[in-house]
C-alpha cells in the first residue's frame, strides 16, 4: 500500500530532509487549523507516517495537539516554531504539586516518534509529551529528536511517561522500555511554573529500561533537573552523552534544589553511563547525581568532563543494595563545588572499584575526592572486601577539608 504523506508545503522537499517524491499527495500545514487536520488524519489513517511543516512557519496553539495513532510518525519541522502559551492548563494538588494531562504536543502511542528541526516554546504546561499506553508490549518505543529546541515550558520540556499513575506517583507501567535519541538540540528555561519539573524527564515503570543517546545538546537553565531518568522495576538505565552542557539547572524550588543530570534506578537493573566532553556548571544541587538501589551495579565512564561551581557535589554516585560501583574517569575537573568534588558511596553488599587518571579536584568546600564503602551516615565500618582506587596524575588542592583522598574501607593503590 502506498504510504501517504502530509506535507506542510506545496513544494517538493529536498531528499536531505527525508522528503516525499514530487507526485506524492501533500497538504499544506502552516497554521493551527491545518496542523490539527494533519494530526487528525494521521490518527485515523495508519498509512500516514510523515508530517512536514512549511519552512519557518510560526504557529500559536489554543489547545493541545494530540496524536493517538498506532503507526510510527515522523515530523519534519523545517525550523517551524510552535508557541503553546495558550495550550492547556494545570492545577495544584497537595504540597503545591502541579497536575495536568496537557502539553503543547501530545503523543499517546507506543509507536516510534521522530521529530526534526522543530521548536516548541512558551508552553503553558509541558512542551512535548509521549504517553506510553499501559498495555504496550513487544518492541521498545524509540523517541528521536534531532535539532529540536524546547524552551520556556511551565512544566516539563520533554516528558516520556510510562507511568500508569498520575504524575510519577506509582510503580505500574507497560512491558516496554524507552529508547531516547537526542541530537543537536536544546532544552532551556523549562520547569519555571511549578516545583520539580525538568528540562527532560523519562519515567519508566514495569518491564523495560531506559536507553538514552544524547549528542551535541544543551540542557541548561531549567527550574528542576536539567534531565532526570527515573526507572523503577526490572530494567537498566544506559546513557551515552557526548558534546553537551548541563548548566545552571535546579533553581526553582529553594527548599529542594535540583541537579544537572539525575538518574534514579530502583529494582533489578544496572546504571551504565558514558560521558565524553561534557560541561556541568552552576547547578543548584549536584552536577551529576547517579543513584542505584536494589540488585544492580553502577558502571560509569567519564572522560573530558568539567564540573564546576555546582552548589553541592560535582559528581555523586551512590549504590545501595547488592551491586558494585565500577568507575573510570580521565581528564575530569571538579573545581569550586559546594560539597565534595567527586563522591562515591556504596551502601550494601557491593564493592567500589575505581580508576582515576588526570583528574583534578580543587577548591571544593569539603573533600576533593571521597570514596566510602558500607557506611551509614559517615559511620566507619570496615566490613567485607575492601574497595580499590587506582590513581594516576591526580591533583588535589585548595579543598577545605584537606587535600588527601578521603576513604572508608577503600584501598588506594
Amino acid at each position: 500500500m502506498k504510504q501517504l504523506f502530509i506535507n506542510a508545503v506545496l513544494v517538493t522537499v529536498m531528499a536531505t530532509t527525508g522528503a516525499v517524491a514530487k507526485n506524492s499527495p501533500v497538504v499544506e500545514v502552516d497554521s493551527e487549523m491545518s496542523l490539527r487536520a494533519a494530526i487528525d488524519s494521521a490518527n485515523h489513517d495508519d498509512r500516514i507516517k510523515k508530517i512536514i511543516f512549511k519552512n519557518n512557519v510560526y504557529i500559536e496553539l489554543n489547545a493541545p495537539v494530540i496524536y493517538s495513532g498506532t503507526q510510527e510518525l515522523e515530523v519534519f519541522g523545517n525550523n517551524a516554531v510552535i508557541d503553546g502559551h495558550n495550550a492547556g492548563s494545570f492545577e495544584f494538588g497537595e504540597d503545591l504539586v502541579a497536575i495536568t494531562d496537557d502539553a503543547s504536543l501530545i503523543f499517546n502511542t507506543a509507536s516510534n516518534i521522530t521529530i526534526h528541526a522543530l521548536s516548541v516554546v512558551n508552553s503553558a504546561t509541558r512542551g512535548i509529551v509521549i504517553n506510553i499506553p499501559l498495555d504496550a508490549h513487544g518492541t521498545d518505543i524509540e523517541v528521536t529528536l534531532d535539532r529540536v529546541n524546547i524552551s520556556n515550558s511551565a512544566l516539563y520540556g520533554l516528558h516520556v511517561d510510562d507511568n500508569a499513575d498520575a504524575f510519577d506517583n506509582g510503580l505500574v507501567g507497560s512491558d516496554i522500555g524507552v529508547n531516547l535519541k537526542i541530537s543537536h538540540s536544546s532544552f532551556t528555561q523549562n520547569g519555571t511554573g511549578a516545583i520539580d519539573f525538568d528540562g527532560v524527564r523519562v519515567d519508566e515503570r514495569g518491564l523495560g529500561g531506559i536507553y538514552a543517546e544524547i549528542t551535541d545538546t544543551h540542557i541548561d537553565m531549567n527550574g528542576g533537573d536539567g534531565i532526570e531518568l527515573d526507572e523503577a522495576g526490572p530494567g537498566d538505565v544506559v546513557v551515552n552523552m557526548r558534546h553537551g552542557t548541563l548548566n545552571e539547572n535546579g533553581f526553582f524550588n529553594p527548599k529542594d534544589l535540583d541537579d544537572g543530570f539525575d538518574i534514579d534506578e530502583a529494582g533489578a537493573g544496572d546504571v551504565e553511563v558514558m560521558f565524553f566532553d561534557i560541561e556541568v556548571k552552576s547547578n543548584q544541587d549536584e552536577g551529576l547525581d547517579f543513584d542505584e538501589s536494589g540488585e544492580g551495579d553502577v558502571y560509569a565512564v567519564l572522560r573530558q568532563v568539567t564540573a564546576m561551581t555546582n552548589f553541592d557535589e560535582a559528581i555523586k554516585i551512590d549504590e545501595e543494595g547488592e551491586g558494585d560501583i565500577l568507575v573510570r574517569m580521565a581528564k575530569v575537573i571538579a573545581d569550586d563545588n559546594g560539597d565534595d568534588g567527586i563522591q562515591l558511596t556504596e551502601l550494601g553488599e557491593g564493592v567500589i572499584n575505581a580508576w582515576l587518571k588526570k583528574v583534578s579536584a580543587t577548591n571544593n568546600v569539603k573533600y576533593g575526592i571521597k570514596l566510602e564503602q558500607r557506611v551509614v551516615e559517615d559511620e566507619v565500618r570496615l566490613l567485607g572486601v575492601p574497595g580499590r582506587l587506582k590513581v594516576k596524575k591526580v591533583v588535589l588542592s585548595g579543598n577545605h577539608k584537606g587535600n588527601t583522598i578521603k576513604t572508608n574501607n577503600v584501598n588506594v593503590i
